[in-house]
C-alpha cells in the first residue's frame, strides 16, 4: 500500500487535498510559464519521474543507484513519487556517507508526491526505508534533512528535490539507545529494555483460516512496544512512541555513572526526608523515573534544552493497560516527568540528528525532590496522643504552642471510620479539640495555635521531626466541616521569625468552605495540583481507578485533603503552620461544668464531635511541586 505518514491530523488532511489537486490538474499551462518554471521556481518536465532521472546526466550516479537497487523497476508512470538527489559531484565527494547503497536508494524515495507547498517545518516524509526525512525550516530557508533544497523539478507523476548533500540514513531514536557503548551506557539501555515486547498485533494481522487443531491463523503483524513509554489517547488512539517514524522524538542520554549517582543520593535522602530506608519499590521509582524523563514527544533544539530554558513536561497521555485475565485494555493517564535544564543539563553541542529526532548528551542528573518525596502527611490526634507521658522525643508543650485556645483534648470519631478493605489501613476522623478561654471572649481576642511539622511513627508510638529540602509545596489541610468561625492559616520555615510567616489564607468563613476542608476526604472543587488531574491526590502507590470498581467511596480514601495554598521551604529543615481565629472567641458559647480543683472553669459536656463552635483541626499534608526539582 501507498502511503504517506505526517505529523499531524491538519497535516494529513493538507496532504491528501494537495494530492487531489494535482490529480485533477490537467492544463498546467495555466500554473507555469512558458519557460518550463512556476511562478515560485519549481522546473517543469513533461514525462514521467523515471524518465527524468534516467535522461539527466547530473543524475547518472543517482539513476546508477536506482537501477541496482531495483527503485525504478518498482515505479509506475500511474503512482506518485517523491525522489530527493543529489548530482554526481556531490555524490563523488560524499560517497564515503553511504554504508547501505540499497537503504540509502530507498531512503530516497517516498511513494507520494509531495509537493512544495507541504514542506513546512516539522512535516514528515516516509519513505521506502521505513524511516522519514524531517522538513526544518520555512520558505526559502526550508531544508530536508539538515540539507539545503537547491532545486526543485515537477514532473508528471511526482517531485524531485535536488539537495546540496548526501543524507545519512539516520537511527531512530530506539537504534540510536541500543547502539550506545556498554562500557558508558549499559545501564540506560537495560532501563529502556526492561519494558520493550516485540509484540503481536492481531487487529493488524490479517485472518488466513483455522489450522487443525481448530485455532485462528494469522498473516502476522509484529510491532516493537514499551509498556512503560507508548502513549495514547483517552480513546486507544496511539499518540506517541520511541520506534515510529511518524512521532518525532528528543532523547538524553545519560551515563551508567550518572545514573547510579542520581539512584544513590535519592536513596540517600530517604532517611532524612522520610524517616526510614530506602527499599527496591524507592529504586524501581527511581529508575522508571529515568526513562521517562529522558524521552520527550518532540524535537528540542539547543535553545530549549540550554541551562536557561524553563522546566517541561516530557511525555504525558495514557498508558495502554491490558488484563491478562479478562482480556480487558483500558487506558490509564498518567503524570508526564518534568525535565529542569537548570539542574539536569544537557551539552547542547552534543547534538546527534537522528530520522525520528534528536539525542544529546546529559552533564548532570538529578531524581526531582517531587519524586523522591511523594507527600508527607501527619493527623494531628495521631500525635497529639503519642506525645502524651512522652517527654523523649518531645512534649506537646514543646510542639504545640497555643495562644488563647485552652483545653486542648481530642475527640474520636467526629466521623465513623473507612474502611476500604481488609488490605488497606482504616482511616479513622479524630480531631484535636481546643476552645477559647474566657478572657479571650470577654475582650473579644485572637485565638491560635502553632505547630511543628512532626510525623507519627507508628512502629515505635512516637513522634518525628520532619525535615524537608527548600522548595515549593502544596499545603492541604482538614478541618470537620461546617465550622462555625473563621480561620487564617501561615506557614514559615524554622527559625525564621513571625515577620517571614507566609500567609495563605485570612478569615476563611469555615461554614462556608467547610466542605471543601471535610477531614481528608479530597476537595469538593477542582484544585490545580500535582499527582492527579481530577483535582484530588492519593497515597503513593493507590490506584484509585481500580478500587472505585470495587467501592465508590474508595475516591475519598486517604487523600491529601483541600489546597490551602502553595508555600516555600527557603532552606532545608523544619517548618511550622499557624492557625488563628478573630472571631471564635467571640461567637462561642460555653457549657460551663463545676470548677475544677484548681479553680479553673473548664468546659466539659460540649466537648464532643457536634461542637462545631470548637477547634476541630484533623491533619495537614505538604506534596512538593514539579517546581520542587
Amino acid at each position: 500500500m501507498k502511503t504517506m505518514t505526517i505529523n499531524n491530523m491538519k497535516r494529513s488532511v493538507g496532504a491528501l487535498c494537495s494530492l487531489l489537486l494535482l490529480a485533477s490538474c490537467t492544463d498546467w499551462d495555466d500554473h507555469f510559464d512558458a519557460s518550463g518554471l512556476s511562478a515560485s521556481g519549481v522546473e517543469v518536465y513533461n514525462g514521467d519521474i523515471v524518465s527524468y532521472v534516467q535522461s539527466t546526466a547530473e543524475l547518472s550516479k543517482m539513476s546508477q543507484l536506482y537501477q541496482q537497487n531495483n527503485i525504478f523497476s518498482a515505479m509506475s508512470v500511474d503512482g506518485n513519487y517523491t525522489l530527493i538527489v543529489t548530482d554526481n559531484n556531490t555524490y563523488s565527494a560524499q560517497e564515503s556517507v553511504i554504508t547501505d547503497a540499497a537503504m540509502y536508494a530507498k531512503y530516497t524515495i517516498s511513494d507520494a508526491a509531495v509537493s512544495p507547498s507541504l514542506l513546512t517545518d516539522g512535516y514528515g516524509i516516509q519513505t521506502r526505508s521505513g524511516k522519514s526525512v524531517w522538513v526544518y525550516g520555512n520558505g526559502e530557508s526550508v531544508k530536508l534533512d539538515n540539507f539545503n533544497v537547491t532545486k526543485v523539478v515537477k514532473a508528471d507523476n511526482g517531485y524531485v528535490y535536488y539537495v546540496d548533500g548526501v543524507m545519512p540514513v539516520r537511527q531512530n531514536v530506539y537504534e540510536y539507545v541500543q547502539s550506545l557503548p556498554d562500557d558508558t551506557h549499559k545501564e540506560f539501555k537495560k532501563l529502556v529494555n526492561r519494558y520493550y515486547e516485540r509484540w503481536f498485533d492481531r487487529e493488524a494481522s490479517a485472518v488466513t483460516g483455522v489450522n487443525e487443531q481448530g485455532m485462528t491463523t494469522y498473516d502476522s503483524v509484529f510491532v516493537d512496544r514499551n509498556t512503560l513509554m507508548d502513549r495514547y489517547n483517552e480513546s486507544g488512539v496511539k499518540q506517541w512512541d520511541m520506534f515510529g517514524e511518524e512521532y518525532s522524538s528528543t532523547v538524553f542520554i545519560p551515563t551508567d555513572d550518572q545514573i547510579k549517582n542520581a539512584i544513590n543520593t535519592a536513596c540517600d535522602n530517604i532517611p532524612l526526608w522520610l524517616n526510614r530506608e530506602p527499599t527496591a519499590a524507592d529504586t524501581l521509582k527511581f529508575e522508571d523515573w529515568i526513562v521517562k524523563a529522558c524521552f520527550v514527544n518532540k524535537r528540542l533544539s539547543e535553545g530549549d534544552v540550554s541551562a536557561s530554558a524553563d522546566i517541561f513536561p516530557c511525555v504525558g497521555g495514557c498508558q495502554k493497560v491490558e488484563n491478562s485475565i479478562t482480556d480487558e485494555t483500558t487506558y490509564k493517564t498518567i503524570d508526564p516527568a518534568y525535565w529542569k535544564p537548570s539542574v539536569n543539563t544537557i551539552d547542547a553541542s552534543s547534538k546527534v540528528e537522528l530520522s525520528n529526532g534528536v539525542a544529546y548528551d546529559v552533564t548532570s542528573l538529578k531524581i526531582p525532590n517531587h519524586i523522591v518525596i511523594y507527600r508527607v502527611k501527619s493527623r494531628l490526634y495521631e500525635l497529639w496522643n503519642a506525645m502524651e507521658g512522652n517527654e523523649v522525643k518531645g512534649s506537646r508543650a514543646e510542639h504545640f504552642h497555643w495562644t488563647n485556645w485552652q483545653a486542648p483534648t481530642i475527640v474520636n470519631e467526629a466521623q465513623g471510620p473507612f474502611t476500604l478493605s481488609a488490605s488497606l489501613p482504616t482511616m479513622y476522623y479524630n480531631v484535636l479539640t481546643a476552645e477559647p478561654t474566657q478572657e479571650a471572649k470577654d475582650n473579644n481576642l485572637e485565638c491560635s495555635v502553632v505547630y511543628d511539622g512532626l510525623v507519627y511513627d507508628d512502629a515505635t508510638n512516637s513522634v518525628l521531626p520532619v525535615t524537608l529540602p527548600a522548595g515549593e509545596y502544596y499545603l492541604r489541610m482538614g478541618f470537620k466541616h461546617s465550622l462555625t468561625y473563621s480561620l487564617s492559616i501561615s506557614f514559615k520555615g524554622e527559625d525564621e521569625d513571625d515577620s517571614q510567616y507566609q500567609d495563605l489564607v485570612k478569615d476563611m468563613v469555615m461554614y462556608a468552605t467547610g466542605s471543601n476542608f471535610h477531614f481528608d476526604r479530597g476537595a469538593a472543587s477542582e484544585v490545580p495540583h500535582y499527582g492527579v488531574s481530577s483535582g484530588i491526590a492519593y497515597p503513593e502507590g493507590f490506584d484509585v481507578d481500580y478500587w472505585q470498581t470495587l467501592d465508590a467511596k474508595a475516591i475519598a480514601y486517604d487523600t491529601d485533603g483541600y489546597t490551602v495554598g502553595i508555600v516555600k521551604m527557603n532552606k532545608e529543615g523544619n517548618f511550622c503552620i499557624k492557625v488563628s481565629s478573630s472571631d471564635m472567641a467571640r461567637l462561642y458559647t460555653y457549657d460551663i461544668s463545676p470548677a475544677s480543683a484548681n479553680g479553673a472553669d473548664v468546659n466539659v459536656s460540649t466537648r464532643n464531635k457536634s461542637n462545631v463552635q470548637q477547634l476541630m483541626m484533623y491533619h495537614w499534608c505538604l506534596r512538593p511541586t514539579v517546581n520542587n526539582y
